[in-house]
């Protein structure tokens, strides 16, 4: 008699996102790691995007993105910090720490079924959320993930922030971090790259630096004219393909 033997299950990479604070562009980040992630060869039903946490309820560009590439997105999550939040959750007028949790992870394990690649969006810095026990390390340290901190533009305070922010998420248990500089002047590009590419492995060995990003607003005009393979190959002049991919493991074919 033949013996049939099942698939093994689909086994998925969970990508979080955070930053240095609020509009350092991790949003645009995850943008351009979808838009890679479509031209290496991945279906858009096989990704997923979501929010979480969030601040902010209006639409994003990301949200624009995945709408227009039929990725699956939750853009706005369980756990919106409106104003007065953490006066309420402290007066016990929310849900405890651990229904917030477990809301939020729900979230996340349900749009991440059956998917191969997960992008987790986070909302500010890596302690955001922690009045209320839901921070971005929280978050992260429940997941099998790796992370992407989002660094500000910059040399010195640039690279003071990441040792702060790193440290933090290093002393949380957080492990396979990735570096990527966002909004760089692209006047200073070039002195930026070098300094910061020379000093951080120095200060922290442990991390992988992924690449800079300058500030241009090039990202808009693709969406505009729904070229996910433009907003990859501007990605790609960044953040090298392969570099980015090999990090997170994965090993895909482009079509």
């Amino acid at each position: 008699m033949m013996t049939i033997t099942p698939p093994k299950p689909m086994t998925t990479s969970y990508l979080y996102v955070m930053g240095s604070e609020s509009g350092t562009g991790k949003s645009t980040v995850c943008l351009g790691i979808l838009a890679q992630l479509l031209a290496s060869g991945i279906a858009p039903s096989r990704l997923a995007y979501i929010k979480p946490v969030t601040q902010c309820i209006a639409k994003q560009t990301v949200a624009l993105f995945c709408e227009q590439t039929k990725i699956p997105c939750m853009d706005i999550g369980s756990l919106v910090f409106k104003k007065g939040f953490s006066r309420d959750f402290i007066d016990s007028l929310t849900k405890r720490p651990d229904e917030l949790m477990a809301d939020a992870l729900d979230s996340i394990r349900s749009i991440g079924k059956d998917k191969e690649v997960v992008i987790v969006d986070g909302v500010g810095d890596p302690s955001v959320g922690s009045v209320v026990g839901v921070s971005n390390v929280d978050l992260a340290s429940s997941l099998p993930c790796r992370v992407i901190f989002v660094g500000k533009p910059g040399i010195g305070a640039a690279l003071d922030n990441t040792v702060l922010c790193v440290s933090f998420m290093q002393h949380k248990g957080l492990t396979n971090i990735g570096v990527i500089y966002n909004k760089i002047p692209l006047s200073a590009f070039a002195e930026i790259k070098k300094y910061v590419t020379k000093r951080l492995p120095e200060l922290l060995p442990e991390v992988t630096l992924l690449g800079f990003i300058g500030n241009d607003p090039f990202v808009e005009t693709c969406l505009k004219d729904n070229s996910s393979a433009a907003i990859a190959q501007w990605f790609s002049d960044y953040v090298d393909e392969k570099t980015l991919l090999d990090w997170l493991g994965l090993k895909f074919d482009k079509q």
